[in-house]
């Protein structure tokens, strides 16, 4: 079975606000995720999940924190970077929200030691 990874990218606007990078799957808003990549690092894997799916410039992020998060049953890491700059375009079903969207994601999920949201 392949192993799952999850991760956000806290944007920090130009106008002091904070945006989050979150998945739509159907009517729930969810951490955005993807498969560990035979022969690369779990945190390698999601890189190339940003950079190759959402196109985000990974050389402009900064990992934060990483945790381990409970999600359908199964265990995963979760990495949180961070990002200065404005909201770009995103893949369908893959939005810049804001914290009070990202305070309902982590109600709704199994987080073991809550990440720090500077």
């Amino acid at each position: 079975m392949t192993k799952q990874i999850s991760g956000t990218i806290m944007l920090h606007l130009e106008d002091g606000s904070k945006r989050f990078l979150v998945h739509e799957d159907g009517s729930t808003k969810e951490f955005a995720r993807t498969d560990t990549q035979t022969g690369n690092t779990v945190l390698a894997s999601f890189l190339n999940f940003l950079k190759e799916k959402l196109l985000i410039d990974v050389n402009n992020i900064n990992l934060m924190e990483l945790t381990n998060t409970q999600s359908r049953g199964q265990s995963m890491p979760l990495y949180v970077f961070e990002m200065q700059g404005t909201t770009t375009a995103l893949p369908q079903d893959y939005f810049w929200e804001t914290p009070d969207s990202l305070r309902e994601i982590l109600s709704s999920v199994q987080i073991e030691g809550v990440p720090l949201f500077k």
